[in-house]
This record gives structure tokens, C-alpha cells and sequence, in this order.
């Protein structure tokens, strides 16, 4: 059972996903229904307010059966790559998995690893590693990426967040590493960097991204739909050598 009681929300108008972006960064999402002219979000806590324009928002009743599932029936291995594995603890290793495995508990911190952008953030990062010295994860939420920058054997990983339930849980995930309540100003020095945001979060943070990368490594940015990459494209200096693309969200490696 959860431990606060499971609301249910209707959100209607043109930037409904764009909320549902914002929701899996900012808020627990239990549960998501995207229909064509609707998303239904499930949350363990009131909805907040959506900073995209012209939503029209109601709360519906919850069905009894919602309040009986754990959240964990359906919870399986993910395989990001043919050899990077996201699973969290409660889920057996597959016996024939050979390759990089991140453990990642899903909690109130984005980022477990079921999400389209998660995915498409980490396959790149994956295709493009070069044993950097110095990782910088901005955004960090539960703390999968840096966690892959560990599996890797990177000596320095400093992460942020400005949203405390996401610093606490990269904290318990990644004893030893440097995790900042804030954002990238927070941050040293960093020869590989990753942020997946939303692209209005992206535009927001580039400018404090950008003097932190040491350029001695790649730079990947996520969480864009395809009509947000090149707006975010032209903020960056550096050649695209990567792009990462899971369902609508894609992930571009600069160099």
C-alpha cells in the first residue's frame, strides 16, 4: 500500500505531455495513462501547480483495485543497451545477462530507468564513453546516470538537483560521490557531463553547463521531443557525434 493516498488526475490541452514531462521530473508519478486527447496521471500526493499554459486539469476518483497494487507487480529487468541492464533490487538478474548492471530502487526520484528519456540519456552516454576523469550529472534525480559513471570506475562524480528528495535519494545511491542541492552553478570543473531535462529545463541550465565542461570529454544532453532539438542544438558550440532516439524523446552526445 502506498503510503499516502493515490490521487488520480486528468490533464487536457496542447502541452499535456510537455506537463507529463515535468511531472516525472518534479513529482512520485505511481502510474500514467496517455490517451489521444488526454494524460492520467496517478500521484501519491496533490498535483501541483503546472507552469505550461492552457491546461485544463480535474481530479478524478480512484478505483479500489488501484489502492491494492504495491507498484511493484509489473516491475521487470530493463535492458538498455545489448549490455547495460536497469533493474531495481526486488528484480532477479537475469541468469544470461553479461554486461554493465545498475540496481536503482524507484522511489520519489526520476530517473529508475523505465522512462523513454532515461533510456535514450543513457544509451547515449553508454555509446560514447571514454573513462573521463570527472562526471557531472545535472539533474541527477535518483541518481542512475552518475550511478553508470561509477560502474565505469570514474575516480570524481559530482551530481546535482534542486529538488531535495532527489539529492537524498543520489546521496543514499552514491556514497562518496558529490551531490549538490542546487543546480550546475553548484558544480566544478567536469570533462563529461550529462543533463536530462526537459528542454525548457535545458535552455534554462545550458548557461551554467556550458563553462563547467572541460570539452576533454562528451557532453549529452536529454529529454527533448523532436521539435525541441534543435533549439537546444544551436545553445551548444560542439559537434553532435551521438544521437540516442527512444520513443519520443532523444538524447544528443557533443563533443
Amino acid at each position: 500500500m502506498h503510503a499516502a493516498p493515490l490521487r488520480a488526475f486528468v490533464i487536457r490541452g496542447e502541452a499535456r505531455l510537455q506537463a507529463l514531462d515535468w511531472l516525472h521530473v518534479h513529482c512520485d508519478v505511481q502510474g500514467v495513462l496517455e490517451e489521444d486527447e488526454s494524460v492520467t496521471v496517478w500521484l501519491a500526493s496533490a498535483l501541483p501547480d503546472l507552469p505550461q499554459p492552457g491546461l485544463a486539469v480535474h481530479e478524478i476518483p480512484v478505483a479500489p483495485a488501484d489502492l491494492e497494487r504495491t507498484g511493484l507487480e509489473d516491475d521487470v529487468a530493463i535492458l538498455v543497451a545489448e549490455d547495460v541492464l536497469v533493474r531495481p533490487p526486488w528484480v532477479a538478474r537475469p541468469a544470461d545477462f553479461r554486461g554493465i548492471e545498475l540496481v536503482v530502487p524507484r522511489g520519489n526520484a526520476f530517473g529508475s530507468g523505465e522512462h523513454a528519456s532515461t533510456k535514450a540519456a543513457l544509451r547515449c552516454l553508454h555509446r560514447l564513453w571514454d573513462a573521463p576523469a570527472r562526471f557531472g550529472d545535472v539533474g541527477t534525480g535518483s541518481g542512475i546516470l552518475a550511478l553508470y559513471a561509477r560502474a565505469r570506475g570514474c575516480p570524481h562524480i559530482e551530481a546535482c538537483d534542486v529538488e531535495p528528495h532527489a539529492v537524498s535519494a543520489a546521496r543514499a545511491l552514491l556514497p562518496g560521490a558529490i551531490v549538490h542541492h542546487g543546480g550546475p552553478e553548484t558544480m566544478g570543473p567536469l570533462d563529461c557531463v550529462i543533463a536530462n531535462l526537459t528542454a525548457t529545463e535545458l535552455t534554462a541550465a545550458l548557461p551554467a553547463i556550458l563553462p563547467r565542461w572541460t570539452r576533454t570529454s562528451v557532453m549529452v544532453l536529454g529529454g527533448m521531443r523532436a521539435h525541441e532539438v534543435a533549439i537546444v542544438q544551436q545553445m551548444v558550440s560542439a559537434a553532435v557525434v551521438a544521437a540516442e532516439t527512444e520513443l519520443a524523446f532523444t538524447a544528443l552526445g557533443f563533443r
